[in-house]
């Protein structure tokens, strides 16, 4: 009996591996956030919104905190969208389709845009594709420091393409 039940729990967990994972649970934003800034902590890049000033940004796949854009950050989410076709398009042809699309974003003329920011984005692999994803993210990232404005012209915030 003991020999059954080991046998059936590694089935299942080979077997098993590619079962849904829970989603993420989601991440309460304060409409209020104090004199720190912080609006979320630990942000899961899903639950970003346009306009999104973020702490701690290292790549568009990892939790980040979300603050107001007058408190230093080093990233903000300057857009999104949705690809329309309907078969993969390939990693290096979405990979293209992804920059053109970020770096059409209308910036703000006055955010001090220049060579110490660099374009970040995700977009569907080719797995997740399949499973209904076709959104690519758009991320302005400074090399180094923090800023304390908003890229994005003030009529474009809470926008998504």
């Amino acid at each position: 009996m003991g020999v059954l039940l080991i046998v059936l729990y590694g089935a299942d967990k080979f077997f098993g591996a590619n079962q849904a994972q829970d989603p993420t649970p989601n991440v309460s934003r304060n409409p209020n956030p104090g004199i720190d800034g912080v609006i979320a902590l630990d942000v899961p890049p899903e639950q970003l919104e346009t306009g999104d000033c973020l702490q701690g940004f290292a790549t568009a796949l990892a939790p980040v905190t979300v603050v107001t854009c007058a408190t230093s950050h080093n990233a903000q989410m300057i857009g999104s969208f949705e690809v329309t076709e309907t078969q993969f398009p390939g990693a290096d042809a979405l990979m293209r389709r992804s920059e053109d699309l970020c770096k059409a974003i209308v910036l703000d003329p006055k955010s001090g845009i220049d060579a110490s920011w660099s374009y970040h984005f995700s977009r569907p692999s080719e797995k997740t594709w399949k499973t209904g994803d076709r959104t690519v993210a758009c991320f302005l990232a400074l090399n180094e420091g923090t800023v304390q404005n908003s890229l994005l012209p003030s009529d474009a915030l809470g926008i998504t393409s």
